[in-house]
């Protein structure tokens, strides 16, 4: 259909719908985008559709032409000839169609050119508009403005003022692009004989407004023709694709991508909409696979509706392979894209260089060589082809060849192109091994790149901005930074510096360059910020897991973080590309991890491999890029090993070696130092002599520095040569940076007060350095006068009022010194100063907002009033949302870090919603943490504990699934996974991932911990022993999470005495996490020794139990230990209700009022909503009810726990609830009910011994004795058979069940341990046994 050819697609559409000038107006629009073969079938279903009309016919003639289709052309215009409209436009086609063919025929071209000139005197104004279109789309900016301003009147087919605009404004001279806009707007002007709608000078005004960069209006514009247009589908296409260029521009990729993928819905093959997704995708997304699809899609569309156009194949192919990466799945299409066009104009020397560049950035240099010498051989001028020479030479390792050939392009070439600087870079480090004139190189290639590379997203710009060149000028610089992150001693890397301003060029304009981020992921790693270059490498290793470099780099960062497993996995998948195992960085590492875990023979074997390979690449091989630092490290290394191997002389040949090939060098100095290790393990004079040799002007004479002062402090034990070596050090160099090693020096030896001297004196010369007040308040810390430091931290905010840095610590450390009303006070001035001075909300500014608003939150928190905390945590939520939109579109790295700021901040908001018993809440703040950060730990951790108490266990599993995608390490992800396991009755599973949690670190006494519990709630307590001796052989000491492990397993199998030993050893030390623990549930214990019900009233009133008077004494001592003032209360009520006097009942009453509504705590503040409730309190106020025999009351409070939300962390609480709800329904006779709450006990813990016991109790009031014996056979188990309570039932079940062996068999249990237990002698035993006579 005559859409589908326009690429529109709608269905229904007709060619009614579209008027002859609209069809002239999408001509000139598929010219003006080098869309020819769309041209020609435009007009051409014009022709079918209105018969033969000759300025069609000539338009069709046209585009064959451009297609060189010449023969066909003229055809055309034959038949369009002898018609005024279009009759000069004719000639003058004719005549362009003659001078393209091979063989000119210049007595014909003559002939027409006469006849032209007699035609133009009589020409009416519509042919002079056609003619100067023609001359418009051939690029001829004068002719076409010529014959433009000859047309005076009006046309069928073209506006006059309209095509003038547009003649103007792509001419690319200013005087006439400011000349566009006011022919656009007469054009559309109906008081001066213009169209209101006229889409051609619309177009032309949004184009205009573009290139001005006031995209707002132009969208505006489009916006307004795509409503007027949307019942026109032929031209509405063009439409949206001109705005989702626009939308490009502005930086909105995702919604031009939402633009352009409409269009691809209904046309699938439109051309220009899948040049721009395949833009998104590679600029943005960094989705090569998904890409690849597309460039496919489009190299078939190409096929199918531009089968000639071989400008367009280039010009596509140039900008998506520059944008590849390097990825051969794309290379491979747009390699046969410039093909095509290299059949279509063999004789191109343009597209054979560009053919040949692809190969090139395939690695294919040998090919690539070849196929730029066929381009020189069509143009022996053609620029391309000799750069692509030279650097193929480059590559190949033939540097005399190619310093011949850039020695002559140095003299042709007057102004240097970034290529051209890059090119000599290379040669200046490859073959003379100046380092200092290859950098200067890099700087001039940078600086020259960066100038010519302005301008907005769009093909040409990627096309020129050529992020390959960007790379390779990169990556040459690294040839010259360090390899390994530097230390303290090391001085800063100017080159490391200079790399990373390119670097952040190319990742500001290609998100998706995932070689980019590799870069900028080392120059990270070589800056010692390990964790924004581990961020980086995983995103690369996302978007494409067999990225070898990537892995490589992840398998460096993982050894420097003495993960020595992560990286030899990391090593093994970069060997996906099996050339790597031929790079010397890749045997250096692999050698590095062999010998960190101790394997020294292979270490020694990579090594020798690694230095055979070096060596094959100085003799001039193929080259492969090898850092100088790294080409030492190979030497340094394989001593070392040598020496641990014990080949001591071997090792010192080695190093010779070295200091042979790199003397002269940076590098000697580096040599030397580890030559002076070697020897002053026997002689440490003479290797400090060695290390004293490290001249000034080397790069590592401050390492050097740093090296005799560490042999003077460990070997000597010389404090004072120590300190000397620094100050010798500022001596040399005066230095801001001299004077800071010199006063950390001072630190490390506890000498603060020359420490504060040497920082003041590095203040003195850098007076602007906050950070310097801040080391230097520090120090006073250090010397614990806290007063001096707080007034140093007064005088330096008085002095410098607007550091805010110098606030923050002053408010930082009156928090750590307890002063929380004079931190608040300080911050809050803070706030007042910024807000009386008016400061603008500049980005900085609002970030320092932040960080107030960050430490008012932490002092809230610590003087325990929380409303204040979360008023100052979303405030500082507020500041955060304003950060993150103000950075939007800046560096991917300062993105992420205030994003992580933000998910931190949403974590804390969720962590307060959680305590405030608001669970959804707290769902919607960690939510949102995983938007702003989605490998955020701590929220995929709270929301599984979220999700599981919330009984939602499908999506607790999908959280600790997530996190152990993050982080495989995660023990509490592992917990969790178990605990659903055994939610789900998977007691194998669960027990399967314990297992491997404590196979691997047996002593992880929070996941034994844990582990009981669940194998409590699982009723399998009898598995605990086992993992609890195998706990045993590690603790050669006293441990304290292991005897509170036993505590825990010996009080939920009954037996209180063993418990209390061990809560008893795990109390001591009382400043470690398990002390506390310990204590409350000591307190228990002595309140409740047997586990029994402690909530029925009393029968003797007021009098509290006999042989519970000493236990309260003991909890009473215990108390005073429990720090938790919510906790202790609470516990402090429990034993004044265990007293049972009724003025203890009411005091305790009214504590835990006082606690439910938050008074008496520290701070002041409400803890808890009307709407929420304190389920370890409303469970306290119960029992105190049910003892004061109040048991409305009582019932009336359970409901509420009953009715709550569960919660994992009080699941004691609840189940107390739950048994004491159960046993007043039980005494109501509300059997039914107390069942429900039992089987819920049973659900969340099968070891519960009273639920069973209560379950039993019902079953006999009912008189199901089997049902009941059953039921108390499972108490009588859990309790090990040491209550003679439930002895007593289960024998009296089995008697009534008619069970009476079983019953005699209890009976004689009981009485084995327990020989004056009342009644089951002659109530059972002897009925028992008189009903099994005959």
């Amino acid at each position: 259909s005559f859409c589908t050819l326009l690429g529109g697609g709608r269905e229904g559409a007709t060619m009614e719908k579209l008027t002859e000038r609209g069809a002239m107006d999408l001509i000139l629009y598929y010219g003006r985008e080098g869309l020819v073969r769309h041209m020609q079938d435009t007009a051409q279903e014009v022709l079918q559709q209105v018969g033969e009309h000759p300025v069609f016919r000539f338009w069709r003639g046209f585009a064959l032409a451009l297609q060189d289709n010449h023969t066909e052309a003229v055809r055309d215009y034959a038949a369009a000839d002898g018609r005024r409209e279009i009759q000069i436009a004719v000639i003058a086609a004719h005549i362009h169609s003659l001078q393209s063919q091979r063989q000119i025929d210049q007595g014909a071209i003559d002939e027409l050119e006469t006849r032209l000139m007699v035609e133009e005197k009589s020409a009416i104004p519509g042919a002079w508009l056609q003619l100067s279109a023609f001359h418009w789309l051939l690029g001829d900016h004068v002719k076409s403005r010529e014959y433009c301003q000859k047309a005076s009147g009006p046309d069928d087919f073209i506006n006059h003022l309209s095509l003038l605009g547009w003649i103007n404004l792509t001419s690319r001279r200013s005087a006439f692009v400011e000349k566009s806009i006011t022919n656009f707007d007469k054009a559309v002007d109906e008081s001066q004989g213009g169209v209101a709608n006229h889409v051609d000078a619309l177009l032309g005004k949004a184009a205009f407004l573009d290139q001005k960069k006031n995209y707002s209006a132009s969208v505006h514009i489009l916006n307004e023709l795509i409503a007027s247009c949307s019942k026109t589908a032929e031209i509405l296409n063009p439409i949206q694709i001109e705005k989702a260029k626009i939308l490009i521009k502005r930086g909105q990729w995702d919604q031009a991508a939402d633009t352009v993928q409409r269009i691809l819905n209904k046309d699938p093959s439109n051309v220009q909409g899948l040049m721009l997704i395949n833009l998104y995708l590679l600029v943005e997304e960094c989705k090569h696979s998904v890409s690849a699809t597309n460039i496919r899609e489009l190299h078939k569309a190409l096929e199918t509706t531009e089968p000639r156009t071989h400008r367009l194949y280039v010009y596509i192919s140039k900008t998506l392979s520059r944008l590849s990466g390097g990825a051969m799945s794309i290379l491979q299409h747009t390699q046969l894209m410039v093909s095509k066009a290299s059949d279509l104009q063999p004789k191109n020397a343009e597209y054979i260089s560009e053919k040949a560049y692809q190969l090139s950035l395939a690695g294919e240099w040998v090919k690539a060589l070849e196929t730029y010498k066929q381009a020189l051989e069509v143009d022996d001028g053609n620029l391309g082809a000799l750069h692509g020479i030279i650097r193929s030479q480059l590559m190949l390792g033939k540097l005399e060849e190619a310093e011949l050939q850039l020695e002559f392009l140095n003299r042709m070439q007057i102004e240097r192109p970034a290529e051209l600087c890059y090119l000599v870079a290379v040669m200046k480090w490859r073959k003379h091994k100046d380092q200092q004139g290859s950098i200067a190189s890099l700087d001039e290639a940078v600086s020259i790149h960066s100038k010519s590379c302005t301008g907005v997203p769009s093909y040409e710009f990627f096309e020129a901005f050529n992020p390959q060149l960007l790379l390779a000028i990169i990556r040459e610089y690294q040839q010259h930074c360090p390899t390994e992150p530097l230390s303290s001693t090391d001085p800063p890397s100017q080159v490391a510096t200079k790399a990373r301003k390119p670097l952040e060029l190319l990742v500001k304009h290609i998100k998706g360059s995932l070689e980019g981020q590799l870069l900028l992921a080392r120059i990270d790693f070589i800056q010692n910020d390990l964790e924004k270059a581990q961020y980086s490498i995983n995103s690369c290793i996302r978007a494409d897991p067999a990225f070898a470099e990537a892995h490589l780099l992840a398998a460096q960062i993982a050894f420097h973080q003495e993960n020595f497993s992560q990286a030899q996995q990391a090593l093994e998948q970069s060997t996906t590309e099996f050339e790597v195992r031929d790079w010397p960085q890749y045997n250096l590492l692999k050698a590095r991890v062999a010998v960190a875990v101790g394997k020294y023979d292979e270490g020694l074997k990579d090594l020798e491999h690694a230095l055979a390979l070096t060596k094959h690449i100085v003799q001039g091989k193929r080259y492969r890029p090898l850092n100088v630092q790294d080409h030492v490290a190979i030497y340094l290394e394989l001593a070392q090993v040598q020496l641990k191997l014990k080949n001591q002389a071997t090792a010192e040949i080695t190093i010779s070696d070295a200091h042979v090939l790199f003397r002269g060098t940076p590098e000697e100095g580096r040599v030397v130092i580890a030559q002076a290790m070697i020897i002053s393990k026997k002689d440490v004079e003479k290797g400090l002599s060695m290390l004293r040799s490290v001249t000034m002007d080397s790069p590592y004479f401050l390492k050097a520095k740093a090296y005799m002062a560490n042999i003077y402090l460990n070997v000597r034990n010389n404090k004072r040569a120590f300190a000397k070596c620094y100050e010798e050090l500022v001596e040399a160099f005066p230095t801001v940076g001299s004077y800071v090693f010199l006063g950390e020096a001072y630190m490390s030896i506890q000498e603060p007060e020359k420490a504060i001297e040497a920082f003041e004196k590095a203040r003195a010369m850098d007076p602007n350095d906050a950070e310097m007040a801040s080391k230097i308040g520090m120090a006073f810390v250090t010397t614990h006068d806290y007063q001096k430091a707080i007034q140093y931290y007064k005088n330096a905010v008085k002095a410098e009022p607007n550091k805010l840095g110098l606030r923050h610590d002053l408010a930082n450390l009156y928090w750590r010194l307890g002063q929380y009303a004079d931190a608040e006070e300080e911050l809050q001035n803070s706030l007042q100063k910024k807000e009386k001075s008016n400061s603008s909300e500049d980005l900085q500014s609002i970030i320092d907002d932040v960080r107030t608003m960050l430490l008012l939150a932490k002092v809230y928190k610590s003087s325990g009033d929380q409303k204040k905390t979360s008023e100052a945590l979303i405030q500082a939520r507020v500041f955060q949302t304003t950060v993150i939109a103000k950075v939007r579109g800046e560096q991917p790295d300062l993105v992420r870090q205030q994003k992580i700021i933000g998910a931190n901040i949403c974590v804390e908001l969720g962590e307060y919603y959680r305590k405030q018993k608001m669970p959804d809440k707290a769902v919607t703040f960690h939510n949102e943490a995983l938007k702003q950060d989605e490998t955020h730990a701590r929220s995929m951790l709270a929301l599984a504990k979220l999700y599981r108490d919330k009984g939602e266990l499908e999506g607790c599993e999908h959280q600790a699934h997530s996190l152990l995608r993050v982080d495989p390490t995660n023990e509490e992800a592992s917990m969790m996974l178990a605990d659903l396991m055994c939610r789900k009755n998977k007691y194998d599973d669960a027990t399967y991932h314990f297992q491997q949690l404590l196979e691997k670190k047996p002593n992880n006494y929070d996941a034994l911990v844990m582990f009981i519990q669940l194998l409590r709630r699982a009723g399998r307590l009898f598995d605990a022993p086992k993992f609890l001796q195998a706990a045993e052989p590690t603790t050669k000491r006293h441990e304290q999470g292991l005897h509170y492990a036993k505590g825990l397993y010996y009080r939920y199998t009954c037996n209180p005495r063993e418990a209390l030993r061990e809560f008893q050893k795990g109390r001591h030390p009382k400043d470690s996490p398990w002390s506390e623990k310990c204590t409350c549930n000591m307190i228990e214990i002595y309140l409740n020794p047997d586990s029994e019900s402690n909530w029925t009233a009393d029968s003797e009133g007021e009098q509290e139990r006999p042989d519970l008077s000493e236990n309260i004494g003991w909890a009473l001592k215990l108390l005073k230990d429990v720090h938790d003032v919510e906790k202790r209360r609470i516990l402090e009520a429990y034993i004044r209700i265990a007293k049972r006097r009724k003025d203890d009942l009411d005091i305790a009453f009214q504590t835990l009022h006082e606690v439910m509504m938050g008074q008496g705590g520290e701070g002041g503040q409400q803890q808890f909503p009307n709407d929420k409730i304190n389920v370890p309190c409303i469970v306290a106020m119960a029992t105190a009810l049910q003892v004061m025999n109040q048991t409305p009351k009582a019932r009336t409070h359970l409901k509420r726990v009953v009715k709550a939300p569960y919660n994992q962390d009080e699941a004691e609480e609840f189940e107390r609830a739950w048994l004491l709800l159960a046993d007043i329904h039980i005494a109501g006779g509300k059997y039914d009910l107390a069942q429900d709450l039992l089987r819920k006990c049973l659900q969340a813990n099968k070891s519960c011994c009273r639920a069973w016991e209560y379950m039993g109790v019902v079953y006999e009031k009912e008189q199901s004795y089997r049902d009941a014996a059953d039921c108390y056979e499972n108490a009588w188990r859990l309790v090990n058979e040491s209550d003679p309570g439930i002895g007593y039932k289960l024998a009296f079940n089995y008697l009534k069940a008619k069970r009476f062996v079983n019953a005699i068999d209890i009976t004689q249990k009981v009485l084995s341990n327990h020989p004056q237990y009342p009644k089951i002698r002659k109530d059972i035993l002897d009925k028992a046994r008189a009903s099994l006579k005959p």
